[in-house]
């Protein structure tokens, strides 16, 4: 009796010990959890797709882009930075030369644009959709004047001018999808931006369609991991 007397005491007394023991490292545990979701990760992405376009001589056309990306991601939103350049091949346009007053044609290969966005994600998962508002700029790149000139300052007067006239400021609203994968996510997305101001070379409002790939960089915060120093 002496014997198992002893044995249920020691029992007791181990189940005593355990059991603060286990509720400590259950609530230590759900803080971690929480600051690993709600750190912030860096993603770097490419993507390939059609800017679309309308000058002041030419109707909407579409262009095929490339362009980079960095995205940093927190729990439930985010920002994007990016770059995309779309290639063509004498496109044209029109703009009033503000020195003779009279309209000047213009052709250009490329289109530039910067982009700002913040994002809101309301899945997290798998699959992911998402959404954003931002700002950027959008540029001309190197318009040729295609005309007749008097004189060479009457020419570059006027070259001046277009290149005054090739770029523009935007709002922008952004809808799409990601598919993640360890690492890695496959993307696509839609982007409407504002029209540009009266006599720009471009006109009308802006849109793409885009889709790439992410690849995930790492986090800004380092990785917390319980039960040790």
């Amino acid at each position: 009796m002496r014997f198992s007397s002893r044995v249920f005491a020691l029992v007791a007394s181990a189940f005593a010990v355990a059991g603060p023991t286990a509720a400590q490292q259950v609530r230590s545990d759900a803080p971690v959890a929480e600051i690993r979701d709600n750190r912030f990760k860096w993603f770097f992405g490419a993507q390939t797709g059609a800017m679309i376009f309308e000058t002041q001589a030419q109707t909407r056309t579409g262009l095929p882009a490339f362009g980079a990306h960095l995205s940093i991601v927190s729990r439930r939103g985010g920002l994007i930075i990016g770059v995309d350049e779309a290639f063509g091949n004498n496109e044209s346009s029109a703009f009033v030369d503000s020195n003779a007053g009279v309209t000047r044609a213009v052709t250009f290969d490329r289109l530039r644009r910067y982009g700002f966005s913040l994002t809101g994600y309301p899945v997290r998962g798998s699959l992911e959709p998402y959404l954003g508002v931002g700002f950027g700029f959008l540029q001309v790149v190197s318009p040729q004047v295609d005309d007749v000139f008097t004189s060479p300052a009457d020419a570059a007067a006027s070259a001046d001018d277009a290149h005054e006239k090739s770029a523009t400021g935007f709002m922008s609203f952004l809808a799409g999808v990601q598919f993640r994968v360890g690492r890695l996510a496959a993307f696509g997305q839609y982007q409407i931006s504002s029209s540009p101001s009266e006599g720009n070379l471009l006109r009308g409002t802006g849109h793409s369609i885009m889709g790439g790939l992410r690849f995930s960089l790492g986090s800004t915060k380092q990785e917390i991991k319980g039960g040790g120093y």
